[in-house]
């Protein structure tokens, strides 16, 4: 069996604009874990922990150049883009799980098909009735 390895860089698009994601890797993960754990610490509202994650996903000059107002900024916009962001850096992931699921479901589709006539089978050697039927008589 074949396993592709192959990865593609995941980019966005926000407003027109292209922008390349990090890489996920382990380390980038701990580091999202890590500001939104040093957020929840220190008390920091939610939209500054995405800021930050961001910065890590996108870069600081993307971020910047994303959000110029700082505090000013659209919360329904970075939350927009915030979690556009996240579900695009789990896009790959979702696409092989969902691969796997077809799969999966069509090798049982095929298992379903091939004992369909021994459960048939089984059902004229039981005869007429139900089970029950046959107990109480």
């Amino acid at each position: 069996m074949h396993i592709d390895t192959q990865t593609t860089p995941v980019c966005v698009e926000i407003e027109g604009r292209e922008y390349p994601l990090a890489p996920r890797t382990a380390r980038l993960a701990e580091k999202l874990r890590r500001a939104e754990e040093a957020g929840l610490r220190a008390g920091r509202p939610h939209h500054r922990v995405e800021m930050e994650q961001l910065s890590l996903l996108l870069g600081r000059q993307a971020a910047r150049e994303l959000f110029p107002k700082g505090g000013g900024e659209d919360l329904d916009r970075l939350d927009a883009i915030y979690y556009g962001v996240l579900s695009a850096l789990e896009a790959p992931g979702r696409l092989k799980r969902a691969e796997r699921t077809r799969a999966l479901a069509a090798e049982l589709q095929e298992l379903a098909g091939a004992i369909r006539p021994l459960m048939e089978l089984a059902a004229l050697l039981r005869g007429p009735g139900t089970p029950e039927e046959k107990t109480e008589g």
